[in-house]
């Protein structure tokens, strides 16, 4: 079920306000904490229950001597501790994949591509750690250009590599890449020695690949393009 910023920021807060009570909550307490008026906080509770996100339940009053009227009270349901928790996820793959990207063309553009061996080494000891799809993609097509590179290709224009590149943005394509780039690498004897048993990665690649969004391929394939910018123009 999709749900606005506005929506997301109510029933976040609402999550708060139940896990720090132990119990559903008045919308009156709600509205307190959001700053707004007991009937807009009441509506948008009533909402986010028409999709699925929040239950409420009647709680009669203690006997007292005197009648006593019933109270509404909401609380998030499992589908709204899912949604936070997929988003956390998604959080956390992001960062994850923006850590990875800065490294990886920081340490290219200082010159660290001048000993590619240690760069490659230590993605190749990164990749299992990887929990983004996006960051894993990175990190693998990243080391097998670095290994290629190993052979003295050189990533001109009518460099294979260079012109799939220019192609369409598509999975197949990057798939494509990848068997390309490991092949050419796995001609000399040296990279042979440096990638070891790599088709465990390259199968981590592939997976991770049929993961991404449409959005996170085109950032996939934007990244290697600067990657193969800055091969290009290292000594």
């Amino acid at each position: 079920m999709e749900l606005t910023f506005r929506q997301k920021t109510f029933l976040s807060k609402l999550l708060d306000l139940y896990h720090e009570m132990r119990e559903p909550v008045h919308y009156s307490l709600v509205a307190e904490r959001l700053g707004l008026s007991g009937s807009t906080a009441y509506d948008m509770l009533r909402l986010l229950e028409q999709k699925g996100m929040v239950g409420s339940e009647y709680a009669t009053p203690k006997p007292t001597s005197g009648p006593g009227r019933s109270s509404i009270l909401f609380f998030p349901t499992a589908e709204a501790v899912d949604l936070f928790s997929r988003l956390a996820g998604e959080s956390q793959e992001q960062e994850e994949w923006e850590e990875v990207k800065a490294h990886i063309l920081l340490s290219l553009r200082q010159g660290k591509a001048s000993d590619y061996q240690g760069l490659l080494r230590e993605l190749l000891v990164k990749i299992p750690e990887a929990h983004s799809p996006l960051a894993r993609c990175a990190e693998v097509i990243t080391a097998l250009l670095l290994s290629l590179r190993e052979t003295r290709h050189t990533f001109g224009r009518r460099s294979p590599v260079s012109m799939l590149l220019e192609t369409r943005v598509s999975k197949l394509g990057m798939s494509i890449l990848a068997g390309l780039v490991l092949g050419l690498s796995l001609a000399d004897r040296k990279v042979q020695w440096l990638l070891g048993d790599f088709h465990k990665y390259t199968e981590k690649y592939e997976a991770s690949l049929q993961e991404l969004s449409p959005e996170s391929l085109i950032a996939l394939h934007r990244f290697v393009q600067d990657v193969l910018r800055n091969l290009k123009t290292a000594p």
